[in-house]
């Protein structure tokens, strides 16, 4: 049967190199030569001080006093080295073995073999070699002890005053070395066989604590862990963002009590504990209040969760925080994209019954000569025209394809859009006014372009009073952006304060019959095309303001095929 091996490697063992499996037998070997130092100063104190006989030996002769002080002295040494040397780690043990075996033979020869009780110091070198040596190397060591006790038995009844039990006597104590040496081996390979577990148990769990240190740093929700009076264990960058604190802000060791951002969340911790612990988890939403200045937490509308470890005797506590406008923001990307797939559809569908109108159109033009017929059916096949362009446009852009980014006058364009729009709805010119600073040049899909413009007109005049100058349309250049913008106006009574949030809604409409695309369309068409279509207000050079819509074109070009389509990916609100 094989005998168990040691902890520390054959690579260690001669090499020495320092590293993670190597720190274990320095650290070993280091207290193995710090317990030899002490034991030799016990043995220079008992036998040169006092002349006393420690641990009943007998025998104590002026060699024993020199040979303990010499032990002292070697022992200092090799402890040194053990702990500033960490340089050939076997040449090392075995000195200090070699010299525990020299020393305590000196001792037990010269104190009067082994019935002066000096061998039981041979159990220091055999407990060092079991922790620092393998099997085989132990057991020699014990060999030689054994051996240098036989000798000096063996010798000793050669004289005529020994004991005839002296023989038997030092037989039972190498018998016993060697069963003390056999369990020492057992022990120190079983307790090297724990200190492997326990360290890779420990590599393990330091790993995984990383890995769940980098999981919650990148984590989207914020993640706090308190205790019970909501001192700050551990946090994530997220959190301290929701509790509009700096990223880079310090919050482990703070009470959520003593942060004027965390009060009502804190408030609410308190309160779930209070109401019983032993629950697994309990949610609680921090919803915004009217005075969001004084706190950012109420401001940014968090949604909280508390939850335990389902051990008891663990008293720390996870703070789930979540920001309710993201989960807004998500369950509307969600909407808007089956939105868009279904306006898809139904754009595709309304191909072929439009090439059917447009054809009814144009024979009915060609076979009447009455003037009135012809004009209409004019009309019917401009308005087809323009009705497939807008097919056209969202299947195009339901495809991801990039714009043209026609480069146009925007004045001049604007005009002759018009022209068209007055005429198709029989409305005075006087209706709208114009003011256009010249030669102002953009890059924007004239389709989309068109579709725009119509819908904020359309809008503007369902608005409108009706009378001269009731639509107002400004060209002009953006004074602090120093790029063209167009404003539409009306003499209306304005978009009420608590729906403009949703006024780029899909199928969001004040009134019964809209379908409520028609400005979520045209917002869309400008962020495909690098615009900006807001509802805003304009200082008007005597001091007053005017509400309307505005429209900031971008300063580049049109965007190319990176941009996508807002039937696929639609940007956050």
């Amino acid at each position: 049967m094989n005998a168990p091996e040691s902890a520390i490697s054959t690579d260690v063992l001669f090499d020495g190199e320092s590293g993670v499996d190597a720190e274990t037998p320095w650290r070993a070997l280091e207290y193995f030569a710090s317990t030899r130092v002490i034991v030799a100063a016990a043995l220079v104190f008992a036998s040169a001080a006092f002349g006393a006989r420690p641990l009943g030996v007998s025998g104590v002769t002026g060699s024993t006093v020199v040979a303990s002080l010499a032990y002292f002295a070697f022992a200092a040494i090799f402890a040194g080295l053990s702990l500033y040397l960490h340089r050939r780690f076997l040449a090392q043990v075995i000195g200090q073995l070699v010299l525990d075996l020299v020393v305590i033979t000196v001792l037990v020869i010269s104190s009067g073999g082994v019935a002066s009780g000096w061998v039981i110091l041979f159990l220091l070198p055999l407990a060092g070699a079991s922790i620092l040596l393998p099997s085989t190397l132990v057991f020699f060591v014990c060999a030689i002890a054994v051996l240098a006790i036989l000798v000096d038995a063996g010798l000793r009844t050669l004289s005529a005053d020994a004991s005839d039990s002296l023989l038997f006597q030092a037989g039972v104590y190498g018998a016993a070395l060697f069963a003390v040496t056999a369990l020492l081996r057992a022990l120190s390979a079983r307790l090297a066989s724990q200190e492997r577990l326990a360290r890779s148990r420990g590599r393990d769990l330091q790993n995984q604590l990383a890995i769940n240190r980098l999981v919650i740093a990148q984590m989207q929700q914020g993640v706090i862990v308190v205790d019970p009076t909501t001192q700050v264990r551990a946090n994530n960058r997220a959190a301290r963002r929701m509790l509009g604190l700096e990223a880079s802000a310090q919050l482990t060791g703070i009470r959520l009590t003593s942060l004027p951002a965390a009060t009502e969340l804190a408030q609410a911790f308190m309160r779930w504990v209070d109401a019983g612990r032993s629950e697994g988890a309990w949610s609680n939403t921090v919803m915004a209040g009217a005075d969001a200045a004084t706190s950012p937490l109420m401001e940014s509308r968090m949604r909280a969760r508390f939850a335990r470890p389902n051990s008891s005797s663990v008293e720390e506590f996870v703070i789930f925080i979540e920001d309710v406008r993201d989960v807004e923001d998500r369950a509307q990307q969600l909407k808007l994209a089956a939105m868009g797939r279904l306006t898809a559809s139904i754009a595709h569908e309304i191909r072929n019954p439009l090439a059917a109108i447009s054809h009814a159109g144009q024979l009915m033009g060609e076979d009447s000569s009455d003037p009135l017929l012809k004009r209409l059916a004019g009309i019917v096949r401009e308005n087809t025209l323009r009705l497939n362009r807008l097919v056209e446009d969202v299947l195009r852009v339901a495809r991801r394809e990039p714009p043209l980014g026609d480069e146009i006058d925007i004045s001049e364009f604007v005009q002759l859009f018009l022209s068209e729009f007055l005429r198709d709805r029989a409305l005075v010119p006087a209706t709208i006014q114009i003011e256009a600073e010249p030669d102002l040049r953009v890059k924007f899909e004239q389709s989309h372009l068109r579709q725009v413009l119509y819908n904020l007109v359309d809008n503007a005049l369902r608005y409108a009073s009706g009378g001269p100058k009731s639509v107002r349309l400004v060209i002009e250049r953006a004074p602090e952006q120093d790029r063209p913008q167009l404003w539409v106006f009306d003499d209306g009574s304005g978009v009420p304060a608590d729906t403009r949030a949703a006024l780029f809604e899909p199928f969001f409409t004040t009134r019964s019959q809209g379908t409520g695309l028609g400005l979520y369309l045209a917002r869309e068409f400008c962020v495909t095309n690098r615009a900006e279509l807001s509802y805003s207000t304009r200082r008007e050079f005597d001091g007053s303001s005017r509400d309307g819509f505005l429209l900031r074109f971008g300063r580049g070009a049109a965007v190319g095929n990176e941009q996508q389509g807002f039937l696929d990916t639609l940007p956050i609100r």
